[in-house]
């Protein structure tokens, strides 16, 4: 900004500015003297050729600026009035109450007219820019505001690293017991928790503050008092613990193993098994081998087997680790020699805790049945066959998806099937002439009921070794013996040590023999069916009581009954 002069001579000039500034600062620039502000000094400063140049007369642009006094002075005034008349208002809007404030609002005013002279003072005497003031004003205020939106905090640090903002020292040493004394409740023991606590003053808003829970759910977290195990239960219910999911993975795949054969695509668990993580005390200690105990433990269940091709009632017995009797107790109406494929024979077996379910991909060869064409004749009965000509099974190669339960067959898929050898025909005669009563059906019933008394085998008869070659089966004098099966009388009469004795051929060539009777209501040649009776039971012969010797030959050679019965 450049300030106007007039056209007097620079000793004029200089002795204006003295007289504005003041009797003492003319004596001091006129004797040389240092001068008393930064205009001054930069006026003594200036060469006197430029000192002339500034005095010239300069072109009017316009009218002149005030000088800068008048300016301070003209602002400071304006505040004044201002003040007062927000002060006026402010009564105004009391009404009545002005009469009662009026009083404190004048010593307010009046000290702020006060100060007000006295920055107007200051002003007159060093005049720098009001630009100054209003910074310095500017800053003040910044301050003030700063005070009273920011409050006195601490950040944090423990073991050199931050972990939050606190209101108090105090407030973070709480923090710090607290988090000792939840680590000791987990634990169930004394634990000493003196970790490195430092706070370092902060200024910061109220909403930054961190959240106290928060630090010390942290804290606690870094503790350790809790690890993270792995449970492990089968169809919701818990079974054990173990620190490492892997050890139960591999238990599982262990308890599999037996189940598991070469070729196994994949397998799973029948019941739901499920290994899922849980909080624990970290000092928690585990037992995997109670858990091995518990899934491999075995109940003893009722199920049912399905019989298949080439089964017979003994095989299927030993199969299972029972004997043929105990099978038969548990099937009383299965004839045992006249079982069919998909019949179910009730069955007891050892069921594990856990049962695997494989699925595997299976090939091999598998003959196909020779197709059998069938020619009527009348001379057999309705229902029995006789082969005229047989012909050849073929043979396939099979490619299946199959699948097992603890090793027993649940489903077979063929997935493909190759014929590596035809099949030829079998011609069959089949009977037209309808079944006599007295035909033999092809399996046989008991022919009484009582206590067996002597089994087929070997045993000890007064004090000797002896074989026996059928089953003495006890029954009260007179009871009615039955035909185990349709035939012909082939004996009937006394014969030796059976006593009096019946026996019938049957249609399949098989004999029956029924001994120590009291009676015999048959003759030979007679024809019997299945159920007849055929003698009353007595004690004749080598007998030491009322009973009836049942006996089975087949091709003239005596055989367990058991096994047709």
């Amino acid at each position: 900004m450049k300030r106007t002069h007039d056209s007097r001579g620079s000793k004029d000039a200089v002795k204006e500015r003295a007289d504005v500034k003041g009797g003492s600062d003319a004596k001091e620039l006129q004797g040389g003297g240092k001068p008393q502000s930064w205009k001054q000094y930069i006026d003594q400063a200036m060469p006197p050729q430029e000192q002339a140049k500034q005095e010239e007369p300069q072109p009017q642009a316009g009218p002149v600026r005030p000088d800068r006094r008048a300016e301070a002075k003209a602002a400071w005034d304006g505040l004044r009035r201002k003040a007062e008349e927000a002060g006026r208002s402010a009564a105004q809007a009391a009404g009545g109450g002005w009469s009662r404030v009026n009083g404190l609002t004048a010593g307010r005013l009046e000290k702020a007219g006060q100060g007000i002279a006295k920055v107007r003072d200051m002003v007159a005497r060093h005049p720098v820019s009001p630009l100054l003031y209003a910074t310095v004003l500017a800053a003040a205020i910044c301050w003030t505001a700063f005070r009273g939106t920011y409050v006195r905090a601490y950040v944090m640090e423990v073991n050199g690293q931050p972990v939050g903002l606190v209101s108090s020292e105090d407030e973070g040493k709480a923090i710090v017991s607290n988090v000792g004394t939840r680590a000791a409740s987990v634990l169930g023991e004394d634990y000493d928790y003196e970790p490195q606590v430092d706070f370092a003053p902060a200024y910061a808003a109220p909403d930054a503050l961190s959240d106290t829970v928060a630090v010390e759910d942290a804290l606690f977290d870094g503790v350790g008092a809790y690890m993270t195990a792995y449970a492990i239960s089968v169809d919701g219910v818990e079974i054990g613990r173990a620190a490492d999911s892997g050890e139960l993975y591999r238990l599982l795949d262990e308890i599999a193993q037996p189940y598991l054969p070469v070729d196994a695509i994949r397998y799973e668990f029948v019941e739901d098994v499920q290994i899922t993580p849980v909080e624990m005390p970290a000092n928690s200690t585990f037992d995997l081998e109670s858990i091995r105990a518990e899934l491999s433990a075995l109940s003893v269940e009722e199920a049912t087997y399905e019989v298949k091709k080439g089964d017979t009632f003994n095989a299927i017995a030993y199969s299972l680790d029972m004997m043929p009797n105990e099978l038969s107790v548990l099937n009383p109406d299965v004839i045992v020699n006249k079982l069919w494929v998909g019949q179910e024979l009730i069955i007891q077996q050892a069921v594990p805790r856990l049962s695997v379910r494989v699925v595997t991909n299976e090939t091999y060869e598998q003959e196909i049945p020779s197709p059998v064409e069938y020619i009527e004749t009348a001379e057999l009965y309705v229902g029995d066959t006789k082969v005229k000509e047989q012909g050849e099974d073929g043979m396939a190669l099979i490619n299946a998806q199959v699948t097992y339960v603890n090793n027993v067959e649940l489903d077979r898929e063929v997935l493909s099937s190759q014929t590596i050898k035809e099949a030829t025909t079998t011609y069959t005669y089949t009977g037209t002439t309808p079944r006599p009563v007295t035909a033999s059906n092809g399996y046989f019933i008991w022919p009484v009921r009582g206590t067996i008394t002597s089994n087929f085998g070997g045993r000890n008869l007064w004090g000797s070794y002896d074989f026996h070659l059928g089953l003495d089966i006890a029954v009260p004098y007179g009871t009615g013996i039955k035909a185990a099966d349709g035939g012909t009388v082939i004996k009937a009469g006394w014969n030796g040590s059976y006593g009096l004795l019946v026996a019938i051929r049957h249609d399949n060539g098989i004999v029956t023999y029924y001994g120590h009777n009291s009676s015999v209501l048959v003759s030979v040649g007679q024809k019997v069916y299945q159920g007849q009776i055929i003698a009353r039971a007595g004690s004749t012969g080598n007998s030491s009581g009322n009973h009836c010797h049942f006996e089975v030959r087949v091709n003239g050679t005596s055989v367990n009954p058991r096994n047709y019965l």
